[in-house]
């Protein structure tokens, strides 16, 4: 099983095809999560069976954390959705990105412009 990530008063969120992204550049822990004041962002790939906990309590569990940036990435609808600044428990939510359009993480602690190009639809 994939690493989770640690959330106080949750447990923890498992992945199986993601890494969020450390600010310490460290690998995976052994003690099997990383801890949210570790994680700067995360990416979330939905599929339909997870798309209701995605868009939902996985994503307030992330804001609760105040983990920076949440990347959530839709195949079905064809659309990026970016999560930032989490306050009190919730995220500010930037337009959604249509695939093809490049989202733009360069004012975030990400720092770069993701290239959506090649995302593919379902």
């Amino acid at each position: 099983m994939a690493p989770g990530l640690g959330v106080p008063g949750r447990r923890a969120c498992r992945c199986t095809a993601w890494a969020p992204l450390c600010g310490t550049g460290e690998e995976a822990p052994a003690k099997g999560r990383w801890e949210h004041q570790d994680v700067d962002f995360v990416a979330e790939v939905i599929s339909q069976g997870t798309a209701r906990n995605d868009y939902g309590p996985k994503k307030d569990a992330y804001a609760a954390a105040g983990v920076p940036v949440l990347l959530i990435v839709d195949p079905y609808t064809g659309l990026c959705h970016v999560h930032t600044d989490p306050q009190d428990g919730a995220y500010r939510l930037e337009p959604g990105v249509k695939f093809g359009d490049p989202v733009d993480l360069t004012d975030t602690v990400v720092g770069l412009a993701l290239d959506t190009a090649e995302f593919g639809r379902e």
